[in-house]
């Protein structure tokens, strides 16, 4: 395994560890750059964005090859050397002209990694919003609050999430083309279909609406998912949460229509996708008012008449304080 110290980010793309780990073609790598990040926290945001890189710029090796670049810095190289038998100021002069070769290499380098990705797309939501996004290859999108996905514009069906979004994948007949999302935990593969993927709270929860999507978790496990089924998993723990085979249509999915739907759920469980919502913290008053069930639908687009909602379903008193909501038993 690599002994490098990864100081800049090209320590991390050029390192065959860890772009394998990225694009998950050896899940063996996983333990070492598991541990790697537990033990550098200070690396992760240098880290995050060389994954980002590896996953959404694939370098066509075929604008300009090795074998080509060796033979450029060899010819500048060869032309240095000629200085010795030539004045020292047209040396300098000749110098200059070739260090500008090797800039305009690294510039053609640059351009065609541009030419080939294209632009970075992100949308990214606040607390309390909502927004549908339709992909340029006809797929939809729907971006719950504070949620992003990002896309390259050559390449708008791998997409990375971080939060919670419902998919709409079109399905490519001519082409059967893949449809990827990418999270921290795990990477879903799709053709066409309706699916939710929640990332947050350090793990990565999949329900599957419609269709068929496999699963790739980060520790090389593979998952095949059928309508109603529900995974979550957390490469962190690196384990899977919770699982459950047959979910009713709605319980995992009605936010996206601007309410949330409890089934016998505790007040303390419920209260979390408030939090969520709109970036607040919530304090029970009392253990009565934290077990208390609830079981209904709740409006989430206005925060006044969702507390107003919960209130009247389970009895409670809430008010809210800057960012936190006290609940106690009325």
């Amino acid at each position: 395994m690599s002994n490098k110290k990864y100081i800049k980010i090209e320590d991390f793309l050029t390192d065959t560890s860890f772009v394998n780990w990225v694009e998950t073609k050896n899940m063996s790598e996983s333990p070492f750059w598991k541990d790697f990040i537990e033990k550098n926290p200070k690396k992760l945001e240098l880290l995050n964005e060389a994954k980002d890189i590896v996953l959404g710029i694939k370098f066509n090796k075929q604008v300009l090859s090795q074998q080509k670049i060796d033979k450029a810095w060899g010819d500048i190289e060869a032309k240095i050397k000629e200085k010795k038998a030539i004045p020292a100021l047209k040396a300098k002069k000749r110098y200059k002209k070739h260090f500008g070769i090797a800039a305009s290499i690294v510039l053609i380098v640059s351009a065609s990694l541009f030419y080939f990705n294209g632009l970075k797309i992100t949308h990214n939501t606040s607390y309390g919003e909502i927004l549908k996004v339709k992909l340029e290859d006809g797929s939809h999108v729907t971006l719950n609050s504070n949620s992003k996905i990002s896309y390259y514009k050559n390449n708008n069906r791998k997409v990375t999430l971080s939060g919670e979004a419902f998919f709409e994948v079109d399905k490519k007949e001519s082409t059967n083309a893949k449809f990827w999302v990418l999270t921290d935990d795990l990477e879903v593969q799709v053709y066409g279909t309706s699916f939710n993927v929640n990332a947050k709270n350090q793990k990565t929860a999949v329900f599957l609406e419609e269709g068929m999507i496999m699963l790739t978790l980060k520790n090389g496990d593979s998952k095949k998912m059928n309508p109603g089924n529900f995974i979550s998993y957390s490469f962190k723990h690196d384990k899977i949460i919770s699982q459950e085979d047959e979910v009713k249509l709605g319980l995992k999915t009605s936010w996206k229509d601007g309410t949330i739907t409890f089934e016998k759920l505790l007040l303390k469980d419920a209260i979390k996708k408030i939090e969520e919502s709109y970036g607040l913290n919530a304090i029970f008053m009392d253990e009565e008012s934290k077990n208390k069930i609830i079981t209904g639908v709740v409006p989430t687009t206005n925060l006044a008449i969702c507390v107003a909602a919960i209130e009247k379903s389970v009895n409670v008193k809430i008010s809210l304080k800057d960012k936190d909501l006290i609940i106690r038993n009325n």
